[in-house]
Parts: C-alpha cells; structure tokens; sequence
C-alpha cells in the first residue's frame, strides 16, 4: 500500500514535556519513545545528550533483533524499473522537439537523458536554475534560464522552438518551505502551470503536454500550501484537457528517492553532524527512484487520451518505509556514537490521514496515491505496472474565478487565502460530477469510530467532511450522513 502521510505516532509531540521516571518501561519501545521525546528538547545538555545516544543504540540493537537495518530500507526502491515500450515511442519522439520545464532538476535532467535515447532533434530546457557546468551539454540539448511566471518569456521560448511535446516539473517541491513562502509557490505551482499550458495553447505546434504532480493531490481537500498548490494545477490541466486539441496527462510521484529531502539529510548528516532529527517515530513513507519516475512521464505519453485528462502512478511501491528505521540504519552505517531525536511534525507535514481516502471495498488493492472516486476508472498499462485513472473534474467557469482571484492576491496572507478558499471552490463544484453513493460510502469509512485514533476527533476533517456531507444534502443519503456526523461529534 503506497502512502503518501503520516501514519499515527505512538508517542505525539505534546507529550514532550513527559518527565522519564522509573516507572516507563526500559525495554519496551514506547518506553524508549517517552524518553527520546522528554530529552529531545534538551539535546545540547551533555547529560541528555548521551542517555539520547544510549537510546538510539537501543533502538538498533531491537530493530536488528528484528531482522532490519541490515540492508538500507531503500535498497529494493533504489534498483525498481517499470517496463518501457521503446518502440513506441521512437516513432513519435523521432526527430521531434521537446520542452523540460524543471530539467535542471533531478527528475528533470534524467528525462532530458533518456529522452536523448529516443533521437530527439531538440530537448529544451527551461529552468531557473543553471546547469552543471561540470560535463558539456549534448548538441541536441539548449538551456535556457527562464522562470514560468514569466507568461511573454514563455511564449518567446514556444515560439522560437515549435516544440512538439512538453514535460511539464518545474514546481516548488518543498512542503515545509512552501508553508513559509506561500505567494512564491502558489505563483510557481499553480500560476506557472497555468502559463506553461497557455504557451503550449498558443504556439500551435504542441502534440502532447505532460504535468508531474504529487499523490498528496488525491486528497480531496488539503490546506497544506504544496499539496493544495498541486491538486489546484491537476484542475487546471484537466480542464484544458477536455476541449484542446493537444492530449494532456499527467503523473503522480510519491517520495523520489535520489532526491528525497528526508533520505538526502539523514544519508548526509549521519556523516557530519552531532546528532540526526526525524519528525516522529511511526511515521511511514513510501519512494520511487527518479529514473522510474522519468519513464512514468514517457510512459505518460503513450497512455494519453484525448479531451480526457489521465494520471499514472507506479503500481507496485512496495512496503513504506518507517523514517526511523532510515535514521537508525544510517546512524549504525556511520559508526558515530550519535543520537536520534523527535522534532515532532512541522506544518506542511501533518496533515492527519482520512480514512476515507481508499476504498476499503477492495481492502487487497489499496493506493494512498489516487482515491475512492479515481478508483473506478482505474487501470493498468499493458505491463501491469503502472496505474492509469483520471482525476475528479470541477466547473470550469469557477475554476476562471478563483485563479483571477490568485493573480490579484498580493501578500502570504491573501495568497493563502486565495489558495485555500478557491480550492474548496473547486472542490465543492467538483462533487456534482461524482456518484453519490460513492461520497455516501467515503464518509462511512471516514467516520468509522472503530478505526479513529484516540482522542481523534471529526473536527480533524472538519472541512473534508462538510464538503462531503453537503453535497448529499437532498438526497437519499441526507438523513443518515447527518446522523453519522452528529453521532462522530457528540
């Protein structure tokens, strides 16, 4: 089951203050998870500094007990390929030009090589950012520094090179920087896309446009400023898709391996720093490495439809991986005597899970990345590795409204006002395309007081859930969602 959340912690950052007496129990990992979340606080105290060390080799000695921390927890996502059909693709990528937005980056800069192999006549790139001047760029590859917020930069760059097909991953990835930088995300991720897909509508020569997303966009409604920034541009590429002449698709990515902010900074800082920090234990991720994220995008191109927008994700995404265990296999292959300590969830990052999410109908094929209502146009590519489905559709006329409205806002504050408002716009219009026994059946498995965290509360999913409910007002459903959330409440 592949996630794209935190699963609950056994020991939640408010309960940080917890003083460590005799009676928690040594040896019992909840015992050790009080400890570690009393004395992180106070790390830079020589005296918690090595009972947090004397901890964390606990921690390994029972995880290795376990049968982990043997081999890195990545090691079977590192080397995981999807099938590519390279025939295919030769013929329409033969001697066409193509658009990177995004190409100087990781994912970016891998397509930019693979699509190399299928004897493009031009890659562009287009990127804020430089590349490595380290290696000399291919004849066939032009760099060109250019922001995607600058719609009349973009329409020269269309211009100038006809491209025949567009790759679309520029975008702000960072969750908790995009929480801080709220006006700089939401002009890159959502405005940026929208100029991208105007340049690509403009130029006429534009076969098939691609848009790399993040499997946080199937939650339904999110007020986290990366999540919600992603799932408003997924509304802007389908609606486009349903009356242009140019396919357009898209791809979910969950964690990319090679550039994974958690992976990169426990790998590196085991090495040089005094002690490495994680959010919480417990908390549960999965990952793909950015080769097979690349092919996702090519194999996009293959899976399109036209005035229909689809989405892939890569179908087998094996186990998450606890952060934790990551932290500790790296502090082992280190050989440094030093400590673990929990930070707690930052925002951007603790958005609580909606069980709601997945279709507990078909409990043996569960995928955090898409959710109940993509389910059922869910289906596989002809190796059975990838996952095709579309997203919900919302109105298109209010959709207009809500990005004029992002375009004015000036500020972090109205920005994310802009944001947040306008997607539950998009939302709530996007419930009328949905079946309603489907939201009926999303908010019993949402709701199920069997399966809620203690202490956990429907407010949690306040929004989620009124948005749901109300879209039922009126039906057959009315009485008894009411009755469910009243109940869940009392």
């Amino acid at each position: 089951m592949a996630s794209a959340y935190s699963y609950p912690t056994p020991v939640t950052p408010n309960n940080s203050h917890l003083k460590v007496t005799s009676s928690t129990m040594p040896g019992s990992i909840d015992g050790i998870y009080k400890k570690m979340w009393a004395l992180s606080p106070q790390v830079r105290s020589v005296e918690a500094y090595l009972e947090l060390t004397k901890l964390t080799k606990e921690l390994i000695r029972i995880y290795e007990s376990q049968g982990r921390l043997h081999v890195n927890p990545f090691a079977a996502t590192a080397g995981r390929k999807i099938n590519l059909r390279s025939g295919n693709l030769s013929k329409e990528l033969k001697n066409s030009t193509c658009i990177v937005t995004g190409g100087v980056g990781c994912v970016g800069s891998i397509l930019v090589k693979e699509l190399l192999e299928f004897k493009v006549k031009k890659i562009v790139v287009i990127d804020i950012k430089d590349p490595d001047n380290s290696s000399i760029a291919p004849a066939e590859v032009d760099y060109l520094h250019c922001d995607i917020r600058d719609l009349q930069n973009l329409h020269d760059a269309f211009s100038l090179y006809s491209p025949d097909f567009v790759f679309h991953a520029a975008a702000e990835r960072n969750p908790g920087y995009a929480e801080y930088h709220v006006a700089e995300t939401v002009s890159s991720n959502v405005l940026g896309t929208l100029n991208v897909i105007k340049a690509c509508e403009a130029c006429g020569s534009v076969k098939q446009f691609v848009f790399s997303s993040t499997g946080k966009a199937s939650r339904y409604f999110t007020e986290e400023i990366y999540a919600a920034s992603k799932k408003m541009a997924e509304f802007i590429v389908d609606s486009f898709a349903k009356k242009s002449r140019i396919k357009y698709s898209m791809v979910r990515f969950t964690h990319v391996l090679d550039n994974s902010l958690m992976n990169v900074e426990l790998k590196n800082d085991s090495t040089n720093v005094e002690y490495l920090s994680i959010h919480s234990p417990g908390k549960y991720v999965t990952a793909q490495n950015a080769l097979e994220a690349a092919h996702l995008m090519l194999n996009a191109l293959s899976n399109s439809e036209h005035q229909q927008c689809n989405f892939l994700l890569v179908r087998y995404l094996d186990w998450p991986v606890e952060s934790l265990e990551v932290a500790l296999y790296y502090v082992k292959e280190s050989k440094r005597a030093i400590p673990i300590i929990f930070t707690g969830n930052p925002i951007g990052y603790s958005e609580k899970f909606f069980r709601g999410q997945l279709d507990w109908s078909h409990p043996n094929d569960l995928n955090l990345l898409t959710n109940v209502y993509e389910r059922k146009y869910r289906k596989l590519n002809p190796d059975e590795d990838i996952i095709v489905s579309r997203p919900c559709s919302t109105d298109r006329q209010t959709l207009d409204r809500v990005l004029q409205r992002i375009a004015k806002a000036r500020g972090e504050l109205r920005s994310k006002i802009a944001l947040i408002e306008g997607l539950k716009e998009l939302v709530k219009a996007s419930l009328k395309f949905v079946e309603k026994e489907e939201t009926a059946d999303i908010l019993r498995w949402g709701l199920d007081p069997y399966f809620l965290e203690k202490g956990e509360h429907s407010s949690d999913f306040n929004t989620i859930v009124s948005l749901l409910s109300g879209s039922l007002v009126g039906s057959k459903y009315d009485m008894e969602m009411e009755n469910l959330v009243y109940q869940h409440q009392a």
